[in-house]
């Protein structure tokens, strides 16, 4: 388990020597609950890295311990996951237990070949008459809404 140590911290930009640097876009977690979690951005020598926290730094000290996951920021997808309600780490907050069944997949993944894409031109039916008679919608597309502050665009 390769461990290092908080170097500095500047807003969301955390520093961290370790014995073995991590590879870039590898989670790092900090704190007694691993309640601090950090992204490798950059290498800035063989022993310190650069990182993203995820998550709010307040707490996070100097020559705190952080360890190395050994695996980039991943989330659940699949089929399992229809209805569910998670956060920004693929965590379940619907108070219905984990979900199981469910894959894992690195949110850093090559795109889809273009040659691979869908070149069909469907519309997307969103069950408001309005918007699907007077503006309809492509599927994969993209819509801008205007409207002042505070009229329900969201």
């Amino acid at each position: 388990m390769n461990q290092g140590k908080v170097l500095s911290i500047r807003s969301s930009v955390v520093d961290v020597h370790f014995p073995v640097a991590p590879s870039i876009r590898n989670v790092l977690i900090a704190g007694e609950k691993g309640e601090y979690v950090i992204e490798v951005f950059t290498q800035l020598d063989n022993n310190t890295i650069r990182g993203v926290a995820l998550t709010p730094t307040q707490g996070l000290a100097r020559g705190q311990i952080v360890t190395d996951t050994g695996k980039p920021f991943e989330v659940p997808v699949g089929p399992p996951l229809m209805g569910r309600v998670f956060n920004v780490f693929g965590k379940t907050i619907d108070k219905k237990g984990e979900v199981e069944g469910c894959e894992l997949r690195s949110i850093h993944r090559e795109p889809i070949p273009l040659r691979d894409q869908s070149t069909v031109s469907e519309i997307f039916e969103t069950g408001i008459k309005a918007i699907d008679v007077l503006a309809p919608l492509e599927r994969g597309g993209k819509a801008g809404l205007f409207g002042g502050a505070g009229v329900g665009k969201t």
